[in-house]
């Protein structure tokens, strides 16, 4: 069941069929915050105990809008992302990003780190 910020009712899902695609991927994505923080989370705790979620390239062909959706409700139940994304996708995740590793291959043979934070040229 969706429920708006008044706590009215206004869907109810039994399963993803009838569904648009965005509608469809929101919903997975709230299925899956929703059984970890139901799993991490102590009884009547506002946030998981351990609430760091890995995601890689998770959102690499998705929207930004899509992207957005995702991680909006990662953040309102409360779980510290880690993500593994392509530097393309920076723009869209910036407001929900609070530091930066870059991998770089080399050659094929070796990889580079690199930390950057906000603000660097």
């Amino acid at each position: 069941m969706e429920i708006d910020a008044e706590g009215t009712a206004t869907n109810y899902h039994d399963s993803s069929s009838g569904l648009s695609g965005g509608q469809a991927q929101k919903l997975v994505f709230f299925c899956l915050a929703a059984a970890l923080r139901f799993q991490l989370a102590d009884v009547d705790a506002d946030v998981p105990r351990y609430g760091t979620v890995v995601l890689d390239e998770a959102f690499d062909r998705a929207d930004p809008e899509y992207t957005r959706r995702a991680m909006d409700v990662f953040t309102d139940f409360g779980f510290h992302m880690v993500l593994a994304t392509p530097l393309k996708l920076l723009q869209t995740l910036e407001s929900y990003i609070g530091g930066l590793v870059v991998v770089a291959i080399e050659g094929g043979s070796r990889s580079r780190i690199e930390r950057l934070t906000w603000g660097e040229d």
